[in-house]
């Protein structure tokens, strides 16, 4: 592992730390090692901030996991001198005996009470539901914290890769949804003829600005929370197309501006969460 460094001892935590005491360390060495500190390193400073960096995000964090695991299985081989064709043999007689004797006792047990393997990170999930009970707000994916996303939280939400199904169904829902809007716009600004039974929507008509913009950013919500950015876009072409096909006036701009307000809002989340991790 010569190689590789290992975050977890340049900020002298375990493996299992959890984010708290990651940034506690981060802090404390943070404050010894700066540049200004008497006896301070700018290499050593730049290295901590690295290190709080990989391991303050999830996926960086797994990957370095997966880094160091593979380093120390190659020095684990490097300094193995193994002779396969006789370790294959052996098992191959193994092989052969064990299918002439039958399963094992073991093996008939397991196959007749169906025991299961015991999880390892079992408990790290049992401790993280706990959390959650207490209001935490994460949750454990392997042996990850992870930040739980609450409604008004888009930013931590962790949209599927868009598919032509999922493509399908958003651009169908935004659609449908803004025709909807857009023809009770009609009707409130008597851009259309209505009836009597529809008479009561021309009190709506100084209000359609805001319920156009609701309604671009709750399609907006929902589609970004099942798809991702993708399904933004789609949702502004829903907009587009129906904007341009006799929409009401000014439907597309207060469409657009409900979408921009959920960007605004994952924005200022992200930003708000990268200042906090400094």
């Amino acid at each position: 592992m010569a190689d590789q460094i290992n975050y977890y001892q340049v900020l002298g935590v375990s493996r299992e730390a959890s984010q708290s005491e990651i940034r506690n360390a981060y802090r404390t060495l943070a404050k010894e090692r700066h540049p200004d500190h008497p006896g301070g390193s700018a290499e050593e400073f730049s290295l901590l901030q690295e290190a709080n960096a990989v391991l303050s995000d999830p996926n960086r964090r797994r990957q370095h996991d997966e880094a160091l695991d593979l380093a120390h299985a190659a020095d684990q081989l490097a300094g193995l001198n193994l002779d396969f064709g006789s370790m294959e043999d052996e098992l191959s007689d193994k092989r052969r005996e064990r299918e002439s004797s039958g399963p094992s006792l073991g093996e008939r047990l397991r196959g007749r009470f169906g025991r299961k393997e015991e999880d390892p990170y079992e408990s790290l999930r049992e401790e993280a539901r706990g959390s959650r009970r207490g209001g935490s707000g994460s949750r454990i994916r392997g042996r990850y914290e992870v930040r739980e996303a609450r409604w008004y939280e888009p930013h931590y939400f962790d949209p599927e890769p868009i598919t032509l199904r999922s493509g399908a169904i958003t651009f169908a829902a935004a659609f449908l949804a803004f025709i909807a809007i857009g023809q009770l716009g009609l009707w409130a600004t008597g851009a259309v003829e209505t009836g009597a039974i529809f008479a009561w929507t021309r009190a709506l008509a100084p209000f359609m600005p805001i319920l156009y913009t609701l309604a671009g950013l709750v399609a907006a919500y929902f589609a970004y929370r099942t798809a991702g950015y993708a399904a933004l876009a789609l949702v502004f072409v829903a907009a587009l197309v129906v904007g341009g096909q006799g929409g009401p006036e000014n439907f597309l701009q207060f469409v657009t501006v409900g979408i921009i307000i959920l960007l605004a809002v994952m924005y200022l989340g992200n930003r708000r969460d990268n200042n906090a991790r400094r």
